[in-house]
This record gives C-alpha cells, structure tokens and sequence, in this order.
C-alpha cells in the first residue's frame, strides 16, 4: 500500500504522515516513509535523533530513477536499484521501524 499526504502549507502534512508511519509500523506493517518537501522535517517528527538525522544524506534522484517510455510514448519512472539498497545506503531507522528517506531538500543560496 501507499499513501501519499499532500496539500497547502501548514496544513499538517509532516505531522500526518509521521503518526501515520508510526502507527502502521506499530501495527506490523513494514513503513518506509519518503519526505520530498523542500524543507524536510519528517525525520524530526517521526523522532530521529539529532545523529540519525545528521547522517541522512538526500538521495540523488538522477542516480536511482530512470525514465522509460512505453510504446504509446507515456514515460513513467521505475528504480534503477532495488529499493531496500536506497534505504540502506540513503535512510535511516527511526522509532517503531520506520525507516526514512529524504528526496529532496534546499542545496544552499542560489543552488536550486
């Protein structure tokens, strides 16, 4: 299952998709919770340490994703690595197993 949370700037969207990662995780399920705001803060609230989240290092999307177009010409993207490698090598375990990745964040001023 996925479940995408989305919508407007302070909505409550990190604090959503964190205590949904936990109690699903809590419940059993396996739980790999994917922040791809600007600013990420899902890590912090799902209750990584200061040290994990440190560590996190953004996950280059060019290197793991690929385009592949079908014969209608629709492009889709599909994982150049299987995804338990990304989350070894990018993410990071936080409390009740989730584990966390972060695809995107601010590069610095004027970088993009």
């Amino acid at each position: 299952m996925r479940i995408a949370v989305a919508g407007k700037g302070g909505s409550g969207k990190t604090t959503t998709a964190a205590t949904l990662a936990r109690l699903f995780a809590r419940r059993g399920y396996r739980v790999a919770a994917i922040d791809d705001d600007p600013n990420p803060n899902l890590s912090t609230a799902i209750g990584l340490t200061p040290e994990q989240r440190a560590a996190l290092s953004r996950v280059p999307r060019e290197e793991i994703l690929e385009e592949v177009k079908d014969d209608q010409g629709t492009a889709t993207l599909h994982l150049k690595r299987p995804f338990v490698e990304v989350l070894r090598q990018y993410g990071a375990s936080g409390p009740d197993g989730v584990d966390v990745l972060v695809m995107t964040g601010l590069l610095g001023a004027g970088r993009g």
